[in-house]
């Protein structure tokens, strides 16, 4: 300080300040010797620039008294402000401890000395008013010299009490508060990780009101959040939202609507992708593609932006190429050991078809050239172009042993790379380059020769070819200097988003320890994700592979890689595999790239939501991606989460392991990792039955033969798929069938492959997981498909929207059906006959001839009528029989009733009584005796006939004989035409029947199997003939065979008939007055008031709430909103099984069933919100 510093504010203040504190921070100089004590009796205000400099700084550290020094252990107290006073915290803190211990020794004392004055002036007034009475004085006790504070005192459990959690949770507040003094600048305080607590009010509410621990934590990191969110400019977004679209760190994205639906409906055993399908009005087989697909994406259980992530464009190719790079020669690896199961020595590369891209896109067998020219088209970000120009090479490597007398074996095949070079002179147009850097994309092609169908003529010219890999590449043509950051522009944004770096940062991805770090991994689970270390792949000794590459010494890759399983997704099926190896005595990551980093982002993330361990996530992906058409690659389409989608219901229903999924998709796996046993092991070779286990050698076998090897072979297949071999001769054939389509005849031959097992594995696992037997698998998968084979044949996927049925869409079929099949107790088998998918040999035989001519012999003249029976006294005014056989008449001339449809709410003699009256003329007026009479002469005849076929069907098929009336209408004829049949003439032998008296007895067998299988009833039968509308049919038209939807509804009707809370009538009566006509002009609102009638007599007879049926049809928009049918009402009680089951409202469910990729966030925020409420109301508040 400056010798003429004023220091008259400092006195002035000084006043201010407690002497005590001021006494403290007098510091003497170092001539002056200190003082032994220091006495509150000689505290003196000595105010040299020293001590007021140190009690400014006491007072600027926040202490105004000496006790607040003392509050502080003496260490603490050095260490925070040594500094700040210069070096005399210890004697600074040594005086108050001294002067605090006196000021407490003075307040102790001084109460004594004013009791002893009180007590002594007491004793004198004592003694003089009292004289020589002896008496004493009284003398002080405890209690007159430590008087309890009784204002002080509080009950036990108060909250102001010493010992109460309100005193503990504020000495804890005060004392971590004390702790974060002496932490560094970069320590997070308490007021920013928990800025609630110095707002919390310590009262009865705060204290004794129970919170789960999980909502104060979701409230304490939504505030924290909702801070961060201000100052990025998303204001407007709620903080779940928001957590729902950031990416890092990889716990995100986290969307707790979707979260809230999953968790809460599989409390209840129900997914979403459920919900959505049983609302659907098209359920259980009519169901769209597109709804389909909305299913399956929610049986994946991811939210949108997870799904956004995982199949996004990819932001980088799998090849970033400069042209400083192709100026030295840019080599691919070697592309000859991606295919392990076919021998693909024939191979080189072609350029996929693109407008920037010109280039050879056919192979060339022994092509002349030394090259071939590539010619991209690439683009600057201000859109100007250049045409580059690139050397493409197909380069194959030797790999020859260097030992005396030992020849070089030249048989392929051999290690195959593409070399793309930049040579200048073939760009000599470009130019400078300053305004680069320009960007082109392409995709080059391993392809293989198209097989030549054999007796035709190998092609001389260019070839097509098969392609088995794809490989894309991005040019980024910049001078020399460009950095990375120009070159790979999109990089910076893709790292910080995804993995908390920034583009320049990322290159210490590559360290095991970094990469853990960012991703939340650990250094174990890396091994595992990379297919290395303890858990690299291995291959079943038992599977023999067609490419000799890894034998014949001309490679050095190893089999199995990564690339072949475990790793084939995020090393996008190619060499080098991404590993572990150790370099400057640290553990790095070998072969990444922008490219494989943008997969592992997705690879990890979606392995930790799917919860599966890696190596079965990858054989997942690969085969679903092997199964699409046009996913060359490699990436997650939209295909692939449907495939994971229908994998994990699968997995929760009927515990589908991802081994079985992905040979359902594509193939029976041979591969593993190092501890367990592979799949196709597993299935063939696990128990050891024969002295051999079964070996894949590609080698063609008989599957008909019943002795030797072949036969053997036979065995070993149904041994491993648990069928019979009868079961085995049903299904080889349809395998054979499906490899060899143009083969005009079998051959009873397949080969010993991995494609030939997994197709047999299809047919036997998928009808057994749903229950079914192999047969009736095929038998059900004829039904939905119209194809028997359809599981033989090999699986692909398409993106068309106007797509037939894919494997997923059929397996889900075969689930609602086998489920319907076995509450209604239908074997599929039956269930094809009485569709007319299987058709029964009809041989006609004497027992026919017996039984028509039976009824034909009981065709008297008792049953038919005759004119002489119409000449009766009372009947002569009119010419009955002229009138009732003439046209529009009731008789044929042989006096057969005619047919008499029947309807629904007449008796016959009704029918009979009102179509006489409309053949008299209008001036001809006649008793209603005569009508009488004869309305009951037909009825007469009609029951006579009637009762002639019927007692002999009913006799010989067993059939309730009041249905057979019914039942020939049923299937397409009527008691009518086949007396009329019969009168024509029964041939006298069984050869001579005609195909109308066999196809009538094989349709009556076909429908009293479908009357005794169903269990119809004559109402039931009535009902479907006389008002199909009401069951959901088209009309009544029949014939001799049923379909799908009608068996269905039938037995739905009967389901519903008997869960019903009224009889069978009243369902009748409410199908009446639900399909009343209304009459024209009627308003609306008496429209909406039969519509709430509707629903209340529905209500009760389904012991449902009136409202929910009205919302329901309202939201269905049915017009008017009432259930007029059967399927409207299955419909209903669908929507009624899963409030019952989820305890949510219709609109819950129906917003549930709307939930798309598309759908606002609000919606999925208040269907998750209504499913936790739901929670609630059960009494899980775990769960909420």
């Amino acid at each position: 300080m400056g010798k003429n510093h004023d220091y008259s504010d400092e006195q002035q203040n000084m006043k201010r300040v407690s002497p005590l504190l001021a006494a403290v921070a007098e510091i003497a100089l170092p001539e002056i010797p200190l003082p032994e004590k220091y006495s509150l009796t000689t505290v003196k205000q000595h105010n040299t620039p020293s001590s007021v400099s140190l009690v400014d700084s006491l007072r600027n550290l926040g202490y105004h008294s000496i006790f607040d020094i003392v509050s502080l252990s003496k260490q603490r107290f050095i260490k925070r402000h040594n500094e700040s006073l210069a070096g005399h915290a210890e004697i600074i803190f040594d005086k108050a401890v001294s002067m605090a211990n006196q000021l407490v020794q003075y307040y102790r004392q001084n109460p004594l000395r004013q009791y002893d004055g009180q007590t002594a002036a007491s004793l004198s007034t004592t003694t003089d008013n009292q004289g020589t009475s002896g008496q004493t004085g009284k003398l002080p006790d405890y209690s007159s010299l430590f008087s309890e504070p009784w204002d002080d005192f509080c009950q036990p459990d108060a909250i102001e009490s010493l010992d109460s959690p309100a005193n503990y949770l504020l000495d804890l507040y005060k004392f971590i508060q004390q702790i974060e003094v002496d932490g560094t600048n970069q320590a997070i305080l308490l007021a920013s990780r928990r800025s609630d607590i110095s707002h919390l009010m310590l009262d009865s509410d705060a204290l004794y009101k129970e919170l789960p621990a999980l909502t104060i934590v979701n409230d304490v990191l939504s505030e924290s959040a909702r801070i961060y969110i201000n100052q990025i400019g998303e204001a407007n977004k709620p903080v779940n939202q928001v957590l729902g679209e950031t990416r890092f760190p990889f716990t995100l994205p986290y969307n707790l609507p979707t979260q809230q639906i999953n968790r809460g409906l599989a409390e209840s055993k129900n997914e979403l992708g459920t919900v959505v399908r049983q609302v659907d009005t098209h359920f259980p087989w009519h169901t769209e593609i597109s709804k389909y697909d909305q299913i399956l994406l929610a049986y994946s259980q991811l939210s949108n932006e997870q799904i956004s992530l995982l199949t996004e464009a990819d932001p980088f190719s799998q090849n970033l190429l400069s042209r400083d790079q192709l100026i030295k020669a840019y080599y691919g690896s070697s592309t000859t050991e991606l295919v392990p199961d076919k021998d693909i020595s024939r191979h080189a590369y072609i350029v996929a078809q693109d407008d920037s891209v010109e280039g050879p896109t056919k192979l060339v067998e022994n092509s002349p050239n030394a090259y071939d020219m590539i010619s991209i088209t690439c683009k600057n970000l201000a859109d100007k172009t250049i045409s580059v120009k690139l050397r493409a090479e197909n380069v194959l490597t030797y790999y020859r042993i260097k030992a005396r007398m030992e020849p070089f074996d030249n048989s392929p095949p051999f290690s195959r790379q593409l070399k793309l070079t930049y040579v200048e002179s073939d760009n000599s147009d470009i130019g400078n380059l300053d305004d680069g850097p320009y960007f082109g994309n392409m995709t080059i092609y391993a392809a293989t020769p198209k097989e030549t169908p054999s007796g035709e003529h190998q092609p001389t010219g260019p070839i097509d070819g098969v392609v088995f890999q794809a490989m894309s590449y991005r040019l980024a043509i910049a001078k020399s200097d460009t950095s990375s950051s120009e070159l790979s522009p999109q990089a910076n944004d893709f790292f910080i988003n995804n993995y908390g770096l920034s583009e320049e940062e990322s290159a210490q991805l590559k360290k095991i320890a970094i990469f853990g770090d960012q991703t939340g991994t650990q250094v174990t689970h890396i091994e595992n994700l990379f297919s290395s270390g303890n858990y690299r792949p291995i291959v079943s000794p038992n599977v023999h592979f067609s490419n000799p590459i890894f034998f014949n010494g001309q490679s050095t890759a190893t089999f199995p890689a990564a690339y072949h399983y475990g790793g084939v997704y995020i090393n996008a099926g190619q060499q080098d595999a991404l590993e572990i190896i150790r370099a400057d005595n640290r553990r790095e990551i070998k072969a990444v790239s922008n490219f494989r980093y943008d997969r592992l982002n997705r690879f990890v993330r979606l392995q930790r939501w799917l919860g599966l361990p890696y190596h079965q996530l990858d054989l997942l992906l690969a085969s679903g991606i092997r199964a699409e058409a046009d996913n060359l690659n490699m990436s997650i389409t939209d295909n692939v989460l449907k495939q994971l989608g229908l994998f994990r219901h699968l997995t929760m229903q009927y515990q589908v392991t991802p081994e079985m999924f992905a040979g359902w998709l594509y193939q029976i796996t041979p591969f593993s990792t190092s501890d367990s046993v592979p799949f196709f092991d597993q299935i063939f070779n696990q128990t050891k039955l024969f002295d051999q286990p079964l070996t894949l050698d590609d080698e063609v076998f008989n599957y008909t033969a019943t002795q030797g090897d072949d036969a053997k072979t036979v065995k070993q297949l149904c041994a491993g798929l648990g069928i019979s071999t009868v079961t085995f001769q049903l299904i080889a054939p349809m395998v054979e069938s499906a490899l060899t389509p143009a083969q005009d005849t079998l051959t009873g031959k397949l080969r010993r492959n991995l494609d030939v097992v997994s197709r047999l594995y299809r047919l036997v696992s998928i009808p057994r997981t749903f229950g079914l037997s192999t047969e009736d698998g095929v038998f059900l998968i004829d039904i939905l498909t119209g194809n028997h084979r359809y599981l033989a044949q090999q699986p692909i996927f398409t993106a068309d929207p106007t797509r037939k049925d894919d494997i997923l869409i059929v397996i889900m079929k075969i689930e609602a059906v086998s489920r319907w099949l076995a509450k209604t107790k239908i074997t599929a088998a039956k269930l094809s006959l009485l569709l007319g998918q299987t058709v029964l040999p009809v041989v006609p035989t004497d027992s026919m001839v017996t039984f028509f001519k039976g009824i034909e012999a009981g065709l008297s003249d008792s049953v038919l009528l005759s004119p002489s029976d119409f000449t009766r006294p009372e009947l002569t005014t009119v010419t009955w029989w002229e009138l009732l056989t003439a046209e529009g008449g009731l008789l044929n001339a042989q006096g057969l009733i005619l047919d008499i449809p029947p309807e629904w709410d007449k008796t016959d003699e009704t029918q009979i009584r009102e179509r006489v009256k409309a053949l008299l003329k209008e001036d001809i007026a006649l008793q209603d005796n005569v009508i009488n009479l004869v309305t009951q002469l037909l009825i007469q005849a009609k029951n006579a006939q009637e009762n002639l076929l019927s007692s002999t069907i009913a006799a010989e098929y067993g059939v309730e004989k009041s249905l057979v009336p019914l039942q020939l209408r049923w299937l397409g004829s009527n008691v009518y035409l086949v007396l009329e049949m019969i009168l024509a003439g029964v041939p006298e032998t069984a050869a001579e029947l005609s195909h109308q008296f066999t196809g009538l007895t094989y349709s009556l067998l076909i429908y009293t199997q479908i009357i005794s299988t169903l269990k119809i009833n004559k109402n039931l039968l009535l009902l479907r003939l006389t008002k199909p509308e009401w069951l959901g049919l088209p009309n009544s038209k029949t014939s001799n065979s049923l379909s799908l939807d009608e068996i269905y509804l039938l037995t739905r009707y009967q389901d519903f008939v008997n869960n019903a809370n009224q009889n069978e009538d009243k369902i009748h009566d409410y199908f009446s007055y639900a399909n009343k006509p209304q009459a024209n002009g009627k308003a609306v609102k008496d429209n909406n008031d039969g519509s709430e009638k509707c629903a209340e007599i529905l209500a009760d007879i389904l012991g449902w709430n009136a409202d929910e049926i009205y919302l329901a049809c309202t939201l269905r928009e049915l017009t008017p909103p009432q259930a007029k049918n059967l399927p409207h009402i299955d419909w209903l009680r669908r929507l009624q099984q899963l409030a019952v089951t989820t305890r949510l409202s219709v609109k819950t469910l129906w917003d549930a069933s709307t939930l798309t990729l598309n759908t606002d966030f609000s919606i999925y925020q208040s269907v998750g919100e209504a499913v936790m409420a739901a929670l609630k109301t059960q009494g899980d508040n775990e769960n909420v």
